[in-house]
């Protein structure tokens, strides 16, 4: 099973909660930000800087520019790779990243790897050659590592997202356990008193990571996530559109229709359709996402 949805779900979350995420992860770096101006996404920016094979940033990887209280010009880069499966490459590529960033954009860089499974933490890089020595140090959190208890006590939003992929850990691919710390996880979010921007991203988050979309998901539950909480219907449904196309052809949602189009896969399309149904996501949106017509949808139902 590929882990894209997983990496797509932290970046979503690190870009749309920018300071909250510098507020647990570099506090330092946060200290000394601008707030009077905006935090630039640069990943866009990269894809030049990888080597041939490459074919731009990860889509783990974040890196954003954050705007420092010394000068109106000064900015440093905040680099983040989160990666879920084990990977001996991750401390060179950190590397990589860390030189081409700088060398490219031509600013200072801080590199940072959350690792989000259950995988050895390693925070250095180090090589040699006839006297020339390298060692390079990262930044590291530990998702896998993390004590439960300290996350819940801690009112920090990233405390929170951390808690949620914790819990993910530890539920695996059981629906019994996903079902419920999905709503333990809500409840401590409510407790917090979030405004509704934080809250929305937050369950989207939560949503996500722990699957709630899946059909085998506790009904129950489900049902708490669609009428007892603070609104997120668009949210959901935005993460409906795209996970479903990404189930049927295993691409983003753009680049699966493009694909399903091309390639005349009417099945996959009928596919897809089944699951927004069982969504019960609209007609026309399920027409949009498809291209099927009414009548090819109606007769699913």
């Amino acid at each position: 099973m590929s882990e894209h949805w997983i990496d797509r779900a932290w970046k979503d979350c690190i870009t749309e909660n920018v300071d909250d995420a510098l507020l647990f992860f570099k506090p330092d770096l946060a200290a000394d930000r601008d707030y009077n101006r905006k935090p630039l996404l640069v990943s866009g920016e990269l894809p030049a800087i990888g080597s041939d094979s490459d074919k731009g940033m990860r889509t783990s990887d974040v890196a954003l520019s954050i705007p420092l209280k010394t000068g109106a010009d000064q900015r440093i880069v905040f680099h983040i790779e989160q990666q879920h499966e084990p990977d001996k490459d991750l401390p060179l590529r950190m590397f990589q990243g860390y030189y081409r960033m700088g060398d490219r954009l031509g600013l200072p860089v801080t590199s940072y790897a959350i690792l989000t499974g259950n995988i050895k933490p390693v925070k250095t890089y180090s090589t040699s050659c006839y006297g020339t020595e390298l060692n390079f140090k990262f930044g590291v959190y530990h998702v896998a590592s993390a004590d439960i208890e300290e996350l819940k006590r801690d009112e920090r939003v990233f405390a929170l997202v951390i808690l949620a992929a914790k819990r993910m850990l530890d539920a695996g691919e059981s629906l019994e356990k996903r079902g419920r710390y999905s709503l333990e996880l809500l409840s401590v979010a409510r407790e917090r008193g979030y405004d509704i921007g934080k809250m929305r991203n937050i369950q989207r988050f939560i949503y996500r990571i722990l699957r709630i979309w899946d059909e085998n998901i506790d009904p129950k539950v489900r049902e708490v996530w669609r009428m007892k909480l603070i609104p997120i219907d668009e949210a959901i449904r935005e993460i409906h559109i795209r996970d479903a196309w990404e189930e049927g052809l295993e691409e983003g949602m753009e680049k699966g229709m493009e694909k399903g189009l091309e390639e005349g896969e009417a099945k996959k399309a009928f596919e897809v359709a089944r699951r927004m149904l069982s969504r019960n996501m609209s007609v026309s949106d399920i027409i949009d996402v498809t291209g099927l017509g009414k009548d090819d949808i109606l007769s699913l139902s």
